[in-house]
């Protein structure tokens, strides 16, 4: 059964505090009667309107006393979930003050901050593992490469540049998913409409099969962040279905872009599994496309750092419909 005492620590300290405050102050006063040092007026001489005046007058001040202590204990613990929720979209974010509140409340505040810099020095040290790896493996690659150019049979030459290409795409893509949150980006005011027609007249170019539809007012997101969760899901769709369907559209609260494809789509029972890092159908959606596993994971994770999300369906007739929904407000 649920609790009617709501969650907020606001809300229950004010309503402890109320009736604290209450308490003490009406039944204090009957106290004081029983023990002689007040004395009860008879009920003949009560004013009912002026009692009514009277409890409404110390009902207020009691509310009031309860609302300012209440916020005063709580402020703290509200500051700090603000920290903790700032951190998580970015690890650079401020430090809490340590310098305020009671004393148990500054103490987390200071292990809060000792956490954060030891978060962002493992952060460091490994973007600098990825950057030696990086190195360490296009070097043998580059080599490879060259040596492949001096093979005299054209399709082994072919065979092997293929198999050294679909390497280094596979090493490029699983870096850039690990170092995603290498470099945070700023958000600013996005024509997201006339982002979609640019990718679509640069995918037309090259030959590929993509329309668009529809149009959508300007939000506030990360440029590169969403033209690399919408090129993944273009991406997606033009590998796997041959034709990219693209609608725009949008509600009082949400824009909505909706890219179908013709594939073979994915069972019901995957749909929410493709997300997952290096998740690999074995279907033939995914036989003989290449890939790594990392596309959907990497468009859902910068879709989810503009406050919005991914969502897959099958699409009746066959193809898979990706909606992608991004917040006018975050």
């Amino acid at each position: 059964m649920k609790s009617v005492i709501p969650d907020s620590l606001f809300v229950r300290l004010f309503l402890l505090l109320f009736v604290i405050l209450s308490v003490s102050i009406f039944a204090g006063r009957e106290i004081f009667i029983m023990m002689g040092l007040e004395h009860a007026v008879p009920s003949a001489h009560r004013d009912p309107f002026r009692l009514y005046v009277i409890l409404a007058i110390r009902l207020g001040a009691v509310a009031l006393t309860a609302w300012v202590a209440a916020r005063w204990l709580s402020s703290p613990i509200k500051r700090m979930a603000n920290a903790a929720e700032e951190l998580g979209k970015n690890l650079n974010s401020p430090n809490i003050e340590e310098t305020s509140g009671p004393c148990e409340v500054r103490q987390a505040s200071k292990v809060f901050n000792q956490m954060k810099t030891r978060i962002n020095l493992q952060m460091e040290e490994r973007n600098r593992f990825l950057a030696a790896v990086s190195h360490d493996l296009r070097t043998p690659l580059t080599r490879l490469k060259l040596k492949a150019e001096k093979i005299d049979q054209q399709k082994l030459q072919a065979d092997i540049q293929e198999d050294i290409n679909e390497m280094a795409s596979i090493i490029d893509t699983t870096l850039d998913y690990l170092r995603g949150d290498e470099r945070p980006e700023t958000e600013c005011m996005l024509d997201i409409g006339a982002l979609v027609h640019s990718m679509v007249e640069d995918a037309e170019e090259c030959g590929e099969s993509v329309t668009v539809s529809g149009n959508a007012s300007p939000i506030k997101l990360q440029p590169l962040a969403i033209r690399r969760c919408l090129g993944n899901l273009i991406d997606n769709a033009l590998r796997y279905g041959g034709n990219a369907s693209i609608v725009l559209g949008e509600t009082d609260s949400t824009v909505v872009i909706t890219i179908q494809d013709s594939g073979p789509g994915i069972p019901d029972d995957q749909l929410e599994s493709v997300f997952a890092p290096f998740y690999r159908l074995d279907t033939s959606r995914n036989r003989n496309h290449g890939g790594v596993g990392l596309g959907l994971s990497i468009a859902r994770d910068m879709a989810r750092k503009q406050g919005g999300d991914i969502a897959l369906k099958n699409a009746q007739g066959g193809g898979l419909i990706a909606t992608l929904s991004l917040p006018k407000h975050h």
